[in-house]
């Protein structure tokens, strides 16, 4: 086991350390970020090592009679990147998650020197190609731009776009919608 993992593990088996990690607000949850370099949004490889294992009781997924529903998580990612010392995207074997500022280059340099670069013709060389032209995208303009319209299109568009934020590529912005940004 990696001192990383078994950090995570023994802090989540030691209750009061346990629960000064737990989160009840967008800056406590920026905290962690920082506290810990890379967190990922949901569930991944490590038990209770995610924001959504770290969430207080009350701050956790709610459905409505009605049918609406409330994640304070959710809402808050998008207010992490805006307000945030960090960067959000899919870097954790395709799942998303956050990575701060202090952590992000060596990330970025670490997964740019171990991806192959992409052809301009490529599929992946014509969605960075896109991105670069118009700075960043909203996620169907982008599609669209890309040629990527029809049945079935969006989930293999996805897929692209999932291994450029794997390999640094291009990372998401949260503004009024999820966008994406070549860098």
């Amino acid at each position: 086991m990696s001192a990383f993992t078994e950090y995570f593990v023994n802090n989540r088996e030691n209750s009061e350390e346990r629960a000064a990690m737990i989160i009840h607000s967008c800056p406590e949850l920026l905290e962690r970020i920082q506290q810990v370099g890379f967190l990922p949004l949901l569930e991944s490889g490590v038990r209770g090592y995610s924001a959504e294992s770290l969430m207080d009781e009350d701050c956790r997924f709610t459905q409505f009679d009605d049918g609406s529903w409330e994640w304070p998580l959710w809402q808050w990612k998008g207010d992490a990147v805006r307000e945030g010392d960090c960067v959000y995207g899919k870097f954790f074997a395709g799942k998303a998650g956050f990575v701060s500022r202090e952590w992000w280059p060596d990330l970025y340099n670490w997964r740019r020197s171990q991806s192959t670069k992409f052809d301009e013709c490529s599929v992946e060389g014509i969605i960075l190609a896109t991105l670069q032209e118009n700075c960043s995208m909203i996620t169907r303009e982008l599609r669209a731009a890309c040629g990527f319209v029809g049945p079935n299109m969006r989930s293999k568009f996805d897929g692209y776009i999932t291994r450029l934020e794997m390999s640094c590529h291009i990372v998401t912005e949260v503004r009024q919608y999820c966008t994406y940004a070549a860098i």
